[in-house]
């Protein structure tokens, strides 16, 4: 059974990144509140507010780092995935670990949605919250996440240890990405995923399972016990022209995921996000009606 829809609570969106990424999601928040049927609250988490966004709910990344202890998550071997800048480890950036703990970060909220800084989104996710996860289950096997499918088994695992012996299967053959999905965070502390992803991230420095950074734990840990989202709502643009069964009009989050980014010039399709962009983030005066127009 499905519960009816929760039209009197308001749609949560959580962002998180360093300095580096603000004008993406700035970028990303603009496109959101376009397309949204109704007001939605944002939060972001990063290294300083979003000048130009008042109306965003802002934490700090470095009281977060000490209050949620999220260097547990950091995966201590070192990973770059073709960062040009120099001594950037990915596995060792904090915001990338606060979707773990967004249950303690939003204590009051039953769900949520999370979406990366890379993203424009073309529909509506006030619509698409409020229809995910409404199954009336209250029991460990509850679905704690909606998330677009791939189907193949997860990637950036290692299938031996260091010394050379093979894991057993994880057993997963269909996972997701974790750059855009919605959370029921009621089940999530229900269930405790907090404390599953972070001793498996700790156990992972023993034993090496995985080399990326906040992906495989979450993946691994959710397995394939999860509501599915249409495809639509996360469209890798480096792979949207290779694609027959999507296009850019049926898409309704453009993800540019990997290290060409769009507010540096890269990535394909930019022209789906400079719409959505103002080239001073800095001024609070420049965040007007004008970007939609």
């Amino acid at each position: 059974r499905r519960r009816q829809l929760r039209r009197s609570e308001p749609v949560h969106l959580l962002y998180s990144s360093d300095d580096r990424s603000l004008q993406g999601v700035e970028a990303s928040i603009r496109s959101v509140i376009h397309h949204a049927s109704e007001d939605v609250v944002f939060h972001f988490v990063g290294d300083s507010p979003l000048r130009s966004m008042p109306y965003v709910n802002y934490y700090n990344i470095s009281d977060g780092v000490e209050q949620y202890h999220l260097t547990d998550f950091i995966n201590t071997h070192k990973r770059h995935n073709g960062d040009k800048r120099e001594g950037v480890n990915l596995n060792e950036n904090m915001p990338n670990y606060v979707r773990f703990v967004m249950d303690d970060l939003l204590p009051n909220v039953e769900e949520a949605m999370w979406i990366d800084s890379d993203t424009i989104v073309k529909c509506d996710v006030v619509e698409l919250v409020r229809n995910v996860l409404n199954d009336n289950k209250d029991d460990d096997n509850s679905e704690v996440i909606a998330a677009v499918p791939v189907f193949s088994p997860p990637t950036g695992l290692y299938k031996n240890d260091k010394h050379g012996n093979p894991f057993p299967d994880w057993g997963i053959e269909t996972s997701f990405n974790a750059g855009v999905y919605v959370v029921h965070l009621s089940r999530w502390r229900e269930q405790k995923i907090s404390d599953q992803i972070r001793d498996l991230a700790l156990r992972n420095r023993k034993y090496r399972y995985y080399e990326m950074g906040s992906q495989p734990p979450l993946v691994l840990t959710v397995g394939e016990n999860f509501e599915h989202l249409p495809l639509s709502w996360n469209v890798k643009m480096k792979t949207i022209d290779e694609r027959e069964d999507m296009s850019l009009e049926d898409a309704c989050v453009f993800h540019w995921s990997g290290p060409s980014k769009p507010w540096d010039g890269n990535g394909q399709h930019l022209e789906e996000w400079l719409p959505y962009h103002i080239e001073n983030v800095g001024d609070p005066s420049a965040d007007g009606e004008e970007e939609n127009e």
